[in-house]
């Protein structure tokens, strides 16, 4: 007997959202698995929960315990670790997986590209003053942080550890226009922006705001996906993918 389809969403980005809408109305059941609670896009449209698999086992007896048939990863772009594990255990299963990936930003000079948070960290010159948008999760890569400042970027207060006396949060959410971000590089005194490449065009208005002011942008490069997985460009193409399988 056939097994009736079931997909496995894995959340985390716009696109994500996109998808899980499109299979809410359609005859394909889903279900979502998200690293952290989402700040930013609200609820998804198809049973989800907070789960992170700790390797390629345990993601395939999750597979085989919920009956999935294929795995649509909609993943945030630098959560490489969980794509990795997720194709992983789809190859090993015998299941179809494909990677959707927003297309990446084409990084000219006067920006500067690093590897990492880490490199980026040791780019900066003592005594500058640093926005970051790289997620509170990579506050500890900065350290020992050798500017004056390094301002932030969260969605909200969380309950998380007090950031370290060289930090302060910015609180705001997306969408954001090239106009206020450059007024809040002005406010804050900025030279320097610290940034991921996350592709797409809501999360390229710092960049293009820090270039128009003359601020310097180090641009984190995105971990490319798992070698040889089938790649998608936008939800639409990953909605027809699931829709042909």
């Amino acid at each position: 007997m056939t097994r009736k389809p079931r997909i496995l969403l894995i959340a985390g980005s716009a696109e994500a959202h996109d998808v899980a809408t499109a299979l809410s109305g359609s005859n394909l059941s889903a279900q979502a698995i998200l690293r952290r609670v989402e700040r930013s896009f609200g609820p998804l449209s198809v049973p989800s929960q907070i789960w992170t698999p700790d390797g390629s086992a345990q993601m395939q007896r999750y597979l085989a315990d919920n009956g999935i048939t294929a795995i649509c990863d909609a993943g945030h772009g630098f959560d490489a670790d969980v794509s990795l594990i997720a194709e992983d255990a789809a190859r090993r299963s015998g299941l179809p997986y494909a990677r959707l990936l927003r297309p990446a930003w084409t990084i000219k000079p006067p920006a500067e590209r690093a590897v990492s948070v880490a490199q980026a960290a040791a780019m900066i010159p003592i005594g500058a003053r640093v926005f970051a948008a790289t997620g509170r999760g990579t506050i500890d890569e900065y350290a020992p942080f050798t500017g004056r400042k390094l301002f932030l970027r969260q969605a909200r207060a969380g309950t998380r550890n007090p950031l370290p006396g060289f930090a302060e949060a910015v609180y705001g959410g997306p969408p954001y226009t090239r106009a206020q971000e450059a007024a809040l590089f002005s406010r804050l005194d900025v030279d320097t922006l610290v940034c991921r490449n996350v592709g797409g065009e809501p999360s390229r208005p710092k960049l293009d705001a820090a270039l128009e002011l003359g601020v310097r942008a180090i641009v984190i490069d995105r971990p490319p996906p798992p070698e040889g997985a089938r790649q998608l460009a936008t939800a639409r193409a990953a909605v027809a993918w699931l829709n042909a399988l």
